[in-house]
């Protein structure tokens, strides 16, 4: 679905962009300019394309409505290598007057939250596609970071009576990952008197095969793999070639589409991916519902994931500025943001730091030789 929602709003973009670019100049603070920045090429392409397009139909029914008090909202994308990532944002913020920098890709955060020229024009970094941890007081996260996911992740798969499960980290997490979370288990287990579990930690370094040789004689009935979607697929499908067939937990960042591929047939285990934002296609909260008809109403698509984080990060963007009058800009609207607000039965909370969000919940993925 990523994919096909990609192509329907390539052109959308592509001309939002031109005639922000064109007319921001003359628009002043009549409009809203916010500015996504992804990395070309990069492992975040799509998903981030449909973030923005659930950010975009938010957007529009905003716009339908007036805007935020009356001022409009437009929408700039551009994709850029990481070394010109900081370079591209400036003249964002300069050339076409862009105030908020929303759903930049992972790989481009770093570079950006600690640029001295984005924060002294005071121009936040709002729902980055990171669960990366940042002390960046520039940086507003509606998700939670990726240890928060793996703890999450574990503690349900307990709830489940898993009791022997291995951790796989791979290369751009941090080593001391597994030791965190085996001592934090350690002190919830012996705080409620449980029996012991079996945690094995493993680091991919090189061949997912030589890897999975080691593991799968434990027999462990959950892996959680801690890395990108290829990492992922390539440590379930080594598994599967030794013989196991448990449950394979992956990140929020996973794309189901292209594991499932890269898994093949062979692979018949399943599939369990965490997911930040409740289910996109099911309407058990009010933002869920919302979603679901501004999506039908403005693309007639089906949601995502991708597209209810955007649309659930471009909400509270409206009702954060809304509350303050609307034509806030710079340093005001940064601490517009330090608010907290339910966007419709799902509630974000930057009050007490720049995590607005501890969700994580399991979603099981059909796999490919289901």
């Amino acid at each position: 679905m990523w994919q096909t929602l990609a192509r329907r709003c390539a052109c959308v973009f592509a001309c939002a962009t031109a005639v922000v670019t064109l007319t921001a100049h003359a628009q002043g603070n009549s409009t809203l300019v916010v500015g996504q920045l992804v990395e070309r090429g990069g492992a975040q392409a799509d998903y981030a394309r449909d973030f923005m397009a659930g950010a975009k139909v938010a957007f529009d029914a905003a716009n339908l409505s007036g805007g935020i008090k009356g001022r409009r909202i437009s929408l700039i994308r551009r994709e850029v290598e990481q070394a010109e990532a900081v370079q591209q944002a400036v003249d964002m913020i300069e050339r076409d007057r862009v105030e908020v920098l929303f759903g930049v890709s992972e790989r481009l955060l770093p570079g950006l939250s600690a640029s001295p020229e984005i924060a002294r024009r005071n121009v936040p970094l709002l729902a980055p596609l990171s669960g990366a941890t940042s002390a960046s007081d520039n940086v507003w996260f509606i998700r939670p970071d990726y240890d928060r996911e793996i703890i999450a992740a574990h503690n349900r798969l307990r709830q489940f009576g898993m009791r022997r499960i291995a951790l796989v980290t791979t290369a751009g997490f941090d080593p001391q990952l597994g030791a965190r979370l085996r001592n934090t288990l350690a002190g919830a287990t012996s705080a409620k008197g449980e029996a012991a579990e079996a945690l094995d930690l493993y680091t991919l370094t090189g061949d997912p095969g030589e890897l999975a040789a080691r593991i799968a004689p434990t027999k462990p009935t959950a892996i959680i793999v801690a890395g990108d979607t290829l990492a992922y697929a390539s440590v379930g499908r080594a598994l599967a070639q030794h013989g196991w067939y448990g449950f394979l937990v992956g990140l929020s960042s996973v794309n189901p589409q292209v594991a499932r591929e890269i898994l093949g047939t062979g692979y018949s285990g399943g599939m369990l991916l965490a997911q930040t934002v409740p289910n996109p296609a099911v309407g058990n909260t009010r933002i869920t519902r919302e979603h679901i008809a501004r999506m039908k109403q403005f693309l007639d698509e089906p949601p995502s994931g991708a597209t209810l984080s955007g649309y659930i990060a471009a909400t509270y963007l409206i009702q954060a500025m809304n509350a303050v009058g609307g034509k806030v800009a710079g340093a005001e609207l940064r601490r517009a943001l330090q608010t907290r607000v339910d966007v419709g039965g799902f509630t974000l909370d930057f009050t007490r730091g720049n995590r607005g969000s501890e969700f994580v919940d399991l979603n099981y993925i059909q796999g490919a030789g289901n």
